[in-house]
């Protein structure tokens, strides 16, 4: 007997992938869930964020030896899940800079030296 997996659909703009990245916010690192050019979702205590809260907060690339790049990021508070201890995100008008930066962790590419991003 085969058994095929159906997979929710997926109502978002943005297909999510899994990254090593970490989100700090007020001297707390948090593990991010997953990534899209649109928003993140992280792991925490819910009870930490309140639906949509403005956040400024640090990316941090969990890095192996490579030059970091971190970002200083501004985010909305989406979604807090007090089941699961998740909380997701929506990006606040993102730079060129912390686009390509994003860019560059989704498609694991490094950036263009050539890309004009000060």
């Amino acid at each position: 007997m085969t058994t095929v997996r159906r997979r929710e659909k997926e109502n978002r703009r943005d297909r999510r992938q899994e990254i090593r990245l970490s989100l700090n916010y007020q001297n707390n690192s948090f593990n991010i869930i997953d990534l899209s050019l649109g928003g993140l979702a992280i792991s925490a205590e819910a009870a930490t964020f309140i639906e949509s809260q403005e956040v400024e907060a640090v990316l941090k690339k969990q890095s192996t030896g490579e030059s970091e790049e971190n970002i200083d990021i501004s985010l909305t508070v989406k979604r807090v899940d007090h089941e699961k201890n998740e909380v997701g995100f929506q990006f606040r008008e993102l730079s060129e800079k912390q686009f390509s930066i994003l860019e560059s962790y989704l498609t694991g590419r490094a950036l263009q030296k050539k890309t004009p991003l000060i």
